[in-house]
């Protein structure tokens, strides 16, 4: 499973771009990975250690004829967690905590709450439930799964602008200083 949300520049629409199969799709989402993602440019991530490099690097074991491709997309990530793990940006509303859903409320009017599914745990159990649903139940799984995954990577957009609005502003800040 994946969800993009690609910006070419600032401020322009942004693109959305998913994949949820299931069985056996890891070729497939490899290659439709590849064709999905933009060839250049940096690929914000949110924690990106502990899950989407950590699958990379494991497909890319699996699949070695995309090492390469799956190498150079691995070193186009930025990780958007780090301000928030290592202090260099800190609002008390965060209560210590640094997730997604933790953020997103604090840099925006959005919510995972309204969501059918709004925690990960959820997703992976309804992941699970697709192989058993029947046709209906597996049309609203999917929808639900969707919608989650695209609010994470929406999410990161939105991170990624505060973030932005943030060091902007410490550099007016500086600039009226040495004025």
């Amino acid at each position: 499973q994946y969800s993009l949300h690609i910006e070419k520049q600032p401020g322009d629409k942004l693109i959305h771009k998913e994949f949820l199969e299931q069985g056996d799709c890891r070729e497939k989402f490899i290659c439709q990975l590849l064709k999905d993602l933009p060839k250049e440019g940096s690929i914000m991530v949110f924690n990106m250690e502990g899950a989407e490099k950590l699958r990379l690097h494991q497909l890319k074991e699996q699949f070695p004829q995309y090492g390469a491709q799956l190498d150079a997309v691995c070193d186009r990530m930025v990780d958007l967690a780090l301000p928030f793990s290592t202090a260099s940006i800190y609002d008390s509303r965060m209560r210590g905590l640094f997730s997604l859903k933790t953020l997103v409320p604090i840099f925006s009017s959005y919510s995972y709450e309204d969501l059918d599914i709004s925690y990960g745990m959820d997703a992976v159990r309804n992941w699970r439930r697709l192989e058993s649903a029947d046709a209906d139940e597996v049309k609203s799984i999917r929808r639900h799964l969707l919608e989650y995954c695209a609010m994470d990577t929406y999410a990161e957009v939105l991170v990624y602008h505060a973030i932005t609005e943030i060091l902007e502003e410490k550099e007016r800040a500086m600039q009226l200083q040495d004025v």
